[in-house]
């Protein structure tokens, strides 16, 4: 159960930190007498020893590992480690954004924090957390945190792409998180919005189609177009009414010429450029734009031997 030792006050992050507080030294209760001493805990963080850590830090619980984190102590690196790993630490999101953002919290420290943001946030993505008795508020304030983070252009752009990744981690469960990711592509910073471009599903099409068409680094159009030419299947290996098929012929006319360019692109990342290539395939465009795609495609299947001819020649061009 997610919240069995997590206490409700969690529930909403504008809580007092001293209602999360580790119980008193002297407590009494069994459940103080048993608990692991954080020092067990640096411990097994500096032996590498990832199912002792875990041990530890699901004994000890997210509160007080977050309390650790915010006190800065000795172990403040292990509790961070032990947050990734324990199902309520997914309760303290908002939290560490928070201290992240706080005035003074030096810039290792941020970028530290908003890594363990984005590792719990790919958990709770990947149904790893039972979230059924998470309270409502929790996921939608980790979102604003992150995206208030994210949004200031003083920080270092390592922290922000840290919490970019967290945000496009909960667009699955966070109905404002793609909306919170298009309002941080006014960015300028080209490294941002590339983060941006991969962290934004499918479902934001138009973000993704506006990066493509009009985004003046090639990077940055590069990674909107390789999501949404993704899972194209090769031809006849599609289905009957494939949605991915459908959302390439979908795509506006200004789209085609830059994808054919970015394809071609030597300078771009070789990787890149083959997620690309399924949205120039036969029946993947509509009909006026068919014989530029074919001919991008066999330009690239009489290239130098290697991935990009490969693809390009199984998706067409012969």
């Amino acid at each position: 159960m997610l919240l069995a030792n997590a206490p409700l006050a969690l529930a909403s992050p504008s809580v007092a930190p001293a209602a999360i507080a580790a119980p008193p030294p002297h407590s009494t209760s069994a459940s103080a007498l048993i608990r692991p001493r954080a020092e067990e805990l640096r411990r097994a963080f500096e032996r590498h020893d990832p199912v002792e850590l875990e041990r530890l830090a699901r004994r000890l619980g997210a509160p007080r590992l977050f309390a650790l984190v915010e006190r800065g102590t000795t172990t403040r690196e292990a509790a961070l480690a032990g947050l990734s790993l324990v199902d309520d630490g997914v309760l303290i999101l908002p939290r560490l954004a928070e201290l992240a953002d706080r005035a003074g919290t030096p810039a290792p420290l941020a970028l530290a924090l908003l890594e363990a943001s984005r590792r719990i946030a790919e958990r709770a993505g990947r149904d790893e957390i039972d979230l059924d008795e998470l309270p409502a508020d929790i996921l939608r304030s980790a979102v604003d945190a992150l995206a208030a983070f994210a949004g200031r252009e003083e920080r270092p752009v390592a922290a922000r792409v840290a919490a970019v990744g967290a945000i496009g981690a909960l667009s699955a469960l966070v109905g404002v998180a793609p909306t919170r990711l298009a309002a941080l592509t006014s960015t300028p910073d080209a490294n941002l919005r590339r983060a941006i471009a991969d962290a934004l599903p499918l479902s934001a099409v138009p973000t993704l189609v506006k990066l493509l068409t009009e985004d003046g680094n090639d990077a940055v159009a590069a990674a909107a177009g390789a999501v949404l030419c993704r899972d194209i299947p090769t031809p006849g290996a599609e289905r009957k009414g494939d949605r991915s098929l459908r959302r390439a012929v979908e795509l506006p006319a200004a789209a085609r010429p830059r994808l054919r360019a970015l394809a071609a692109e030597e300078t771009l990342d070789e990787g890149l450029r083959l997620e690309l290539l399924p949205c120039l395939r036969a029946a993947a465009q509509r009909q006026e734009a068919q014989a530029a795609d074919l001919e991008a495609l066999r330009t690239l299947g009489r290239g130098p031997e290697g991935a990009l001819k490969r693809r390009a020649r199984a998706y067409g061009g012969r």
